[in-house]
């Protein structure tokens, strides 16, 4: 089971790396005017990347889960915040197939790994979704004492009482929806698992013929520890146009299919394959960098190591993003020990639009 464990997360880390590649490329032809035909093609690539995404994204989870590496960050959530995004994220699905998407608004504070949760009622939403024909999905709150439970209700065909156990399992999939919907039978598994490393169980009541409900229950958090959390944060506005990024990375195409996304955005990128040869090319920035992208693993040294040796070559402080599909938990301790941003290989692009959005704001706010 180990050598298994090591196995996947060895071959996810290698198959994530020309994945990383191919999502810039993807999310620079998207963001293009393209002909309409041209532009229904990126799309498709997009979506078929999406999917192969999706498989190894769901083994290294798995993998990282029974090996007892995934270690949750558990701080203060708006639980509003989480639902609200994941309801816009899923409307145009439900409204596709004729469902109706009903969101009760919450103030619920919990304590909790917001990614993580995240993962878990994105899995719930999305079974729920997926497997409901007619009806409605309701998205809700109930208070629970000293706890809160989240809960994600159904009209969908139900589970008989036999199967209730069973699809929590690995690659199990009901007889009645398995034929008509895509999946590995993954996603509850992840659930049930992520579930048991927050200390949120997950529970699931079911009516064959009426509907479903799964529900997760977290602790309580105080209102002040949110507020004290996020008082300084700046709000996520501004604008990356000029923006002087410095890329590191040993793999050709992966700084290829960056200086597309970045020169898209009209960022003023370098790319460089190493700490030394970025040192070199700064000259071609017209100023120093405003922000470093560094992959992890370098042919010489980490990306930790290159943001070191390039911020002492400069004599100041520099925002850097270091970004991985090592998924380690030695790799991300000494990525958030050094106060470095991390991002997950494969990159998404709103995702790191997002984050340099955030740091040109800082810069602006700083500079004034």
């Amino acid at each position: 089971n180990l050598a298994k464990t090591r196995f996947l997360a060895a071959a996810s880390h290698d198959l994530l790396q020309p994945l990383n590649a191919a999502r810039l490329y993807a999310s620079s032809l998207i963001e293009r005017a393209l002909p309409e035909e041209a532009q229904r093609l990126a799309h498709n690539v997009d979506t078929s990347l999406d999917a192969v995404e999706e498989i190894l994204g769901a083994l290294l989870d798995i993998s990282r889960l029974d090996a007892g590496k995934l270690e949750p960050e558990n701080r203060p959530v708006i639980l509003g915040e989480i639902m609200s995004q994941l309801a816009l994220a899923f409307e145009p699905m439900a409204r596709a197939k004729g469902l109706e998407l009903h969101v009760v608004p919450t103030r619920a504070l919990v304590h909790s790994d917001p990614r993580l949760l995240r993962r878990v009622l994105q899995n719930l939403l999305s079974n729920a979704i997926k497997y409901t024909s007619r009806g409605k999905v309701i998205f809700g709150v109930r208070p629970r004492g000293d706890r809160v439970e989240i809960q994600v209700w159904d009209s969908g065909p139900g589970i008989e009482p036999a199967q209730q156990a069973l699809v929590f399992k690995e690659f199990h999939r009901l007889a009645e929806t398995a034929a008509s919907e895509r999946g590995l039978g993954l996603g509850l598994s992840i659930v049930e698992r992520i579930g048991r490393v927050l200390e949120a169980p997950i529970k699931l009541r079911s009516t064959p013929g009426k509907g479903s409900l799964f529900s997760v229950s977290l602790p309580r958090a105080s209102g002040a520890a949110v507020r004290a959390r996020t008082s300084g944060l700046p709000p996520v506005v501004g604008e990356i146009h000029n923006l002087r990024v410095l890329c590191i990375d040993n793999e050709a195409d992966v700084l290829d299919g960056m200086r597309a996304l970045l020169d898209g955005w009209g960022c003023r990128s370098v790319m460089a394959a190493s700490a030394t040869e970025a040192l070199e090319r700064l000259g071609e920035m017209g100023g120093p960098p405003s922000v470093i992208l560094a992959d992890y693993h370098l042919h010489v040294g980490t990306g930790v190591e290159a943001v070191k040796s390039i911020t002492a070559a400069m004599g100041r402080e520099i925002p850097a993003v270091i970004i991985t599909a090592d998924h380690s938990l030695e790799v991300q301790r000494e990525i958030r020990g050094m106060g470095l941003i991390l991002l997950r290989k494969p990159l998404k692009a709103a995702q790191l639009r997002a984050i340099l959005t955030r740091i040109s704001m800082q810069l602006r706010v700083a500079a004034e």
